[in-house]
């Protein structure tokens, strides 16, 4: 027995087969869950068989391809990982993320507004969501969805919130701005 079969009969518990069990995919692919599948009974990543650390993994390899600037790459990624798992709301938190770094304003609320959708207890979104709108020169909403996420964490305990109260302060300021303006042009004759 190889050293390496060895590893992985002891890490996982479980007997590594010298080779694939023929016929596999008829196993896993039946008519039955197929089925599911199409009734929306059974999920993708299920069909597939694919377990929560290899998602994970994926989400992984996509966050580092956004943080690296891989944009496409990390597009890909989390898309697919959406079609696998669509109830999962960190997977469309990160897409919209790519789309913001894009700057496709419009594709990255979609997804933020998705993520809120399924988890409307999770600050990322939120903040997300708010920038999106603070560049769209959506001030109050932007405001909104910052004093929405910092509502959800009012101790800080999440690095995304003291960005969103730094954020919230930068639309509080354009909005006084704004005003101030509105009155001096009220005030010339």
């Amino acid at each position: 027995m190889s050293e390496k079969k060895e590893e992985t009969e002891k890490a996982t518990g479980f007997e590594v087969a010298a080779k694939p069990t023929a016929g596999w995919q008829d196993l896993l692919y039946t008519a039955e869950r197929k089925a599911k599948v199409e009734k929306g009974e059974m999920n993708l990543r299920d069909y597939h068989a694919i377990s929560g650390p290899e998602m994970l993994q994926m989400a992984l390899i996509g966050f580092r391809m956004y943080e690296q600037g891989k944009y496409s790459e990390a597009r890909t990624i989390f898309s697919g990982l959406i079609q696998l798992e669509p109830t999962e709301s960190y997977y469309f938190t990160a897409l919209g993320a790519v789309y913001l770094a894009e700057e496709d304003l419009e594709q990255a609320r979609l997804y933020f507004d998705l993520a809120i959708k399924l988890n409307p207890k999770e600050v990322a979104p939120y903040v997300n969501r708010g920038e999106v709108n603070l560049r769209d020169g959506k001030i109050l909403e932007a405001a909104e969805d910052f004093a929405r996420a910092v509502q959800l964490d009012p101790k800080f305990e999440d690095p995304l919130t003291q960005r969103a109260r730094v954020l919230a302060a930068a639309a509080l300021e354009m909005i006084e701005s704004a005003t101030k303006d509105d009155k001096d042009t009220a005030k010339k004759p």
